[in-house]
C-alpha cells in the first residue's frame, strides 16, 4: 500500500506544471497522506472548536476529503475581516485534517468564522467567548458514541450550548472503523462548531491497527504538556485538568510529574480560581465490581489520590462504567464528611474530592454491585449528562437524564460551613427521594448568594 502511494505521488509530481502555484505548498504533506486525497474534494466538514489556556484564542479544526490549504476567516459579530493560516495532517485514513488558531479575541463577545482554503469555504459558524462577569456553565460526560441514546444527548447539548463541554473518554466508539469517526464529527458538528469540546482519551481511543492515531490527529490540543493526551486550562473561576488513564500516570512518569506541578499551581491560586475540576476516563472509585478490565481503580488510587487530596481537588469526573454514581467526599475509601446538612446536598469550604462516574452518554448500561459501598452516595442506571454552573461563590452540580429530569444535584459553597443545629437537620428530605424539591432549594440558595 505504501509503495503504491509513493508511486502515485511521484507520477503526480512529474506531471505537475512548474506554474502549479498554491498546490506546490502541499508537497510536504503529499508523502504523509493517502493517495486518495490527491484529487478529492476540498470542501470542509467536521468543524469543531477547542479552548486554549489563553482566553483570547480559540482553536478550530476540520477535515477535507482532499489535500488543500488551511485558512480561517473570522471576526466580531458578522465580520470576517481577520484571517489566519493553519496546518494540515494525515494518518492512514482517506481524509486530511486541518487546524488553525484564532487570536486576539475579546471576552464576552460573539464571533463568526468560516474555514476553507481561500476558494472552498464552509458555512459561517458562530461562537461566544466567555463573559467573566457571569458564572461558567459546562457539560460533562463520558462514553458517547452513535447509538440512538447518544444522538439524544447530542441533541440536548446542541439545543442549549454552554461555555464548554468536557468528555472523559470513549468518544466515537469507532473501534478501528475510521468512517465512524467521520460520521461522529458530522453528527455533532452543530454543537462542536459552536461550543468548545475538551476531551481526553479512553480505552476505545486505542484502536486496533491505529493505536491513538485517529484521536491525536482529530483532536489537536495545544497546551504546555506537549501532548494531546492530557492538558489544563482555565475558564473563569474553574481550573480544568484533563488526564489520561490510558497512559503512564505512575510516579515518576512524565504525566505524573506534569500533573503534580499543575495541581500545585492551581491550588496556590484559589483566591482567583476557587474551583479545581479533574477529568479522566477510568474511575478511581466505582461500584461496578471486579473483572472485565474494571479493576484499575486500585492502581489509580495508589498513584493519584494523594495528589488530588493534597491539592484539594473539588470534583473528579470519570467515565468507563456505564451508569451514574456520586461518592461522598472520600479518601482511601473512607467517607470524610456528609456536608452541611449531613445529607450530601451542600458542601462548604474545603472537602475531600467528590467523584462522579458519568459513563451515561449513550452506551448500554452496566450493572453495579448489589451492595452499595459506604463511600457511594447515589447511583442510578440511566442515560444523561452533568451540567455545572460555577461562580466565585458556588458551584451547582446536576445530573440531567436524557428526558430532562434531574436525577441528582448538589452544591459546593466557597466559604466556611454554616453551623446547623442537630435538631434541624432531621427535617430535611433524604438524598435521592425528592429531586425537584432539592433542585428548587439549591437554585434558591444560589440566587440568594448572587444577589
Amino acid at each position: 500500500m505504501a509503495g503504491r502511494r509513493l508511486l502515485t505521488v511521484g507520477l503526480f509530481l512529474l506531471l505537475l506544471p512548474a506554474s502549479a502555484g498554491p498546490a506546490q505548498a502541499q508537497f510536504g504533506n503529499l508523502f504523509d497522506c493517502p493517495a486518495s486525497t490527491l484529487f478529492a474534494s476540498s470542501m470542509p466538514e467536521q468543524v469543531h472548536i477547542a479552548l486554549l489556556d489563553d482566553p483570547s484564542q480559540m482553536q478550530v479544526s476540520w477535515a477535507t476529503p482532499g489535500q488543500t490549504d488551511s485558512a480561517v476567516e473570522y471576526g466580531l459579530e458578522e465580520d470576517l475581516s481577520n484571517s489566519v493560516d493553519g496546518e494540515e495532517e494525515c494518518y492512514d485514513h482517506d481524509m486530511v485534517f486541518h487546524t488553525a488558531t484564532m487570536t486576539g479575541l475579546d471576552a464576552a463577545s460573539n464571533y463568526s468564522y468560516r474555514v476553507g482554503d481561500g476558494s472552498s469555504w464552509s458555512s459561517v459558524f458562530q461562537f461566544s467567548t466567555y463573559d467573566p462577569s457571569q458564572p461558567v456553565e459546562f457539560y460533562g460526560f463520558g462514553d458517547h458514541g452513535m447509538s440512538s441514546d447518544a444522538l439524544i444527548i447530542g441533541d440536548m447539548i446542541a439545543e442549549k450550548p454552554l461555555d464548554l463541554l468536557i468528555l472523559s473518554g470513549d468518544i466515537s466508539y469507532a473501534n478501528g472503523d475510521q468512517a465512524v469517526w467521520d460520521d461522529y464529527f458530522r453528527e455533532n458538528q452543530p454543537s462542536m462548531s459552536t461550543m468548545p469540546w475538551m476531551v481526553v482519551p479512553g480505552n476505545h481511543e486505542n484502536e486496533t491497527g491505529y493505536g491513538y492515531d485517529a484521536y491525536e490527529t482529530r483532536f489537536e490540543i495545544p497546551n504546555d504538556s506537549g501532548t494531546d493526551m492530557y492538558h489544563a486550562f482555565t475558564v473563569g473561576p474553574v481550573r480544568f485538568i484533563g488526564i489520561s488513564t490510558e497512559h503512564d500516570f505512575s510516579s515518576p512518569s512524565t504525566q505524573h510529574s506534569w500533573l503534580k506541578s499543575e495541581l500545585s499551581a492551581a491550588n496556590s491560586d484559589r483566591d482567583n480560581t476557587p474551583w479545581l475540576v479533574v477529568y479522566g476516563h477510568k474511575p478511581m472509585y466505582t461500584s461496578h465490581g471486579d473483572g472485565g478490565g474494571h479493576d484499575i481503580n486500585e492502581t489509580i488510587r495508589q498513584q493519584l489520590e494523594a495528589l488530588f487530596v493534597d491539592n484539594q481537588v473539588d470534583i473528579i469526573i470519570w467515565g468507563h462504567d456505564h451508569f451514574y454514581e456520586r461518592t461522598w467526599p472520600v479518601i482511601d475509601s473512607v467517607v470524610q464528611e456528609k456536608g452541611t446538612y449531613r445529607k450530601g446536598g451542600e458542601f462548604a469550604g474545603s472537602h475531600a474530592p467528590i467523584h462522579l462516574i458519568v459513563g451515561t452518554a449513550g452506551r448500554g448500561s452496566y450493572d453495579y454491585s448489589e451492595e452499595q459501598p459506604e463511600w457511594s452516595l447515589y447511583r442510578e442506571k440511566s442515560h444523561g449528562l452533568m451540567r455545572f454552573n460555577a461562580s466565585m461563590e458556588s458551584m451547582l452540580v446536576e445530573y440531567i437524564r436524557y428526558d430532562g429530569i434531574i436525577g441528582d444535584s448538589f452544591i459546593l459553597l466557597n466559604g466556611n460551613p454554616t453551623s446547623i443545629p442537630e435538631e434541624d437537620a432531621g427535617f430535611l428530605p433524604a438524598e435521592g427521594i425528592i429531586f425537584t424539591l432539592m433542585t428548587l432549594f439549591l437554585a434558591a440558595r444560589r440566587e440568594q448568594m448572587v444577589s
